[in-house]
């Protein structure tokens, strides 16, 4: 089985499916548009979504119970058997809205050319500080270089 945690990922970048496959990917709608906080998406491939049991239940994820808790039916849905309680559904209604605003400006592709272009111009003022004694202040790990390597970096 692959799972994806996908959630800071989608913030920044497109996941493509097609070239990543996975069983499970979790995302959180906040971190891409925003708004609303507390509202996700767990993405399962209908051949896994049978292993997914819950050990409780609550809020309409059951057709029926016994209050004694001798027996219950599931929901036959898998979203319905999963999503506990009550919805936020003024918060659904402005996802639209949201990905509205984010295509408008581009969408993500043009969010992930704006977070790179912050990200270097960062590593590059960063490299550049200076002690009083000319000393490098900071060491860069991990980005990547022009040349396609990483590690650390100081100054110029």
């Amino acid at each position: 089985l692959v799972c994806i945690d996908a959630a800071k990922f989608c913030a920044t970048d497109a996941l493509d499916l097609t070239q990543h496959p996975a069983d499970f990917v979790s995302l959180s709608l906040y971190k891409i548009i925003g708004y609303p906080t507390g509202l996700g998406a767990l993405i399962v491939r209908n051949e896994v979504g049978h292993l997914l049991r819950k050990r409780y239940f609550g809020g309409g994820t059951v057709e029926a119970s016994v209050s004694d808790g001798s027996f219950w039916r599931e929901r036959q849905e898998l979203a319905e058997r999963l999503e506990d309680g009550t919805i936020s559904f003024l918060s659904i209604c402005a996802i639209r809205h949201g990905f509205q605003l984010l295509n408008g400006l581009g969408g993500i592709k043009a969010v992930h050319a704006h977070v790179t272009a912050l990200a270097a111009y960062l590593y590059t003022e960063m490299t550049c500080l200076r002690h009083h004694n000319g000393a490098q202040v900071c060491w860069i790990y991990g980005f990547p270089e022009e040349e396609g390597g990483g590690g650390a970096r100081g100054g110029k």
